[in-house]
């Protein structure tokens, strides 16, 4: 079955995995993430950022109940990640055992020390160099004077004369002025602050800082046979699930494309649907369907009496038929079936069988009754103040 891995601890990379029966965190999820051969590492930057450390010291598993699409299918919300939804997993029970198809793996992250303190070491020496002259013990040594100092004999070798004079007025001691010190100074330190957060907040978050192993990494074949098969056997499949935001949008040029333009759409009552398309779970729906009610429970029963959408073995060969449904219209198109099953991936289906039309349909009635009797409640408490 396939399930999701949160890499980067970024809600825009939850990668598609693929696990036997048989798999484990430990002989499976956490190869990944393992240096020396064994994960991917070495050439793939999978921690949130350089102040943790490269591999996870856990796993949890999202009980959020997700987020139901107008397709009947499940993609994750904003707050899977968040504490009261986190569920640790044992690393070395089966998988199959702990997860629903499709559920979300959220690795745990630990601050990596020697980083931290590397890096404030770092700054603090730079933001020592840069002290204003009037008060640095060792004045004139900042970064700029240094390179000034290296460049002088080079234009007095090419007979730049009047620049390398220029550049050696400027590295004199209190060349500026004080208030021009402490300005330069203010702009160093500011510019620390904005380099710290683009590596705080992963925006900047490289694999490494030595030359020779991004050289190394920069003349790997990513994309050969040995990569290939790595990948394959860690069953990474390279299919992203696609957020609220992203599906909303791929659905709405869906529904126009469909449709031929906005007026037919409109007209055929989709325009509403596609701007806000399937509904938030509550809770004991989607993911916190409890496991041991994956064989003896029933999705479709359940939504018509109780009103509540539950997962279910008949839920997910319901799924698997209409897949191949869908697969079969393409009429041996090889990049249409590509195309669906990429789709079906990242955003699930967008042409469900009626079972799963009237899934949805149910689910957003109970919606809409529950809206309702929130707004007549909350009439009815304006009226008594």
């Amino acid at each position: 079955m396939e399930i999701y891995v949160r890499l980067n601890n970024d809600v825009e990379r939850d990668f598609a995995f693929q696990i036997d029966t048989n798999d484990t965190i430990n002989t499976k999820i956490a190869k990944s993430f393992r240096q020396g051969g064994d994960g991917v590492s070495d050439f793939i930057v999978l921690r949130p950022t350089i102040f943790h450390e490269k591999q996870p010291i856990g796993y949890y598993k999202s009980l959020h109940p997700g987020y139901l699409t107008e397709g009947g299918c499940l993609i994750f919300d904003y707050d899977a990640d968040l504490q009261e939804y986190k569920q640790r997993l044992d690393p070395d029970k089966k998988l199959i055992d702990q997860l629903w198809p499709g559920q979300l793996i959220l690795p745990e992250w630990k601050k990596s020390t020697k980083n931290i303190v590397t890096y404030v070491i770092f700054m603090l020496i730079w933001l020592y160099t840069d002290l204003p002259d009037v008060i640095s013990p060792t004045p004139g040594i900042c970064l700029t004077n240094q390179l000034s100092r290296i460049a002088i004999p080079i234009f007095e070798h090419f007979g730049k004369h009047s620049i390398a004079d220029k550049l050696r007025e400027e590295i004199q001691v209190n060349f500026s002025g004080v208030i021009a010190q402490w300005g330069f100074f203010v702009i160093h330190i500011l510019k620390i602050a904005f380099i710290t957060m683009f590596f705080t907040t992963g925006m900047v978050n490289p694999i490494s800082f030595n030359p020779a192993v991004l050289y190394k990494i920069r003349n790997l074949q990513l994309t050969g046979p040995k990569i290939k098969n790595l990948l394959r056997s860690l069953g990474w499949v390279g299919a992203k699930r696609g957020t609220y935001d992203e599906y909303q949008s791929n659905f709405y040029e869906y529904i126009i494309k469909k449709y031929g333009d906005p007026g037919k759409a409109f007209k055929a009552g989709m325009i509403r649907v596609a701007a806000a398309p399937g509904l938030r779970l509550g809770d004991g729906e989607g993911f916190q369907t409890p496991l041991d009610q994956r064989f003896s429970g029933y999705t479709f029963k359940t939504i018509k009496e109780e009103g509540k959408f539950v997962l279910s073995e008949e839920y997910y060969l319901q799924l698997e038929n209409d897949l191949k449904k869908n697969l079969e219209s393409c009429q041996g198109d090889i990049g249409q079936m590509n195309n669906e099953i990429r789709r079906f991936r990242r955003f699930g289906l967008y042409e469900p069988g009626e079972e799963l039309k009237e899934m949805v349909r149910l689910r957003k009635e109970v919606k809409a009754r529950e809206e309702a009797e929130k707004a007549k409640k909350a009439e009815e408490s304006k009226k008594e103040k």
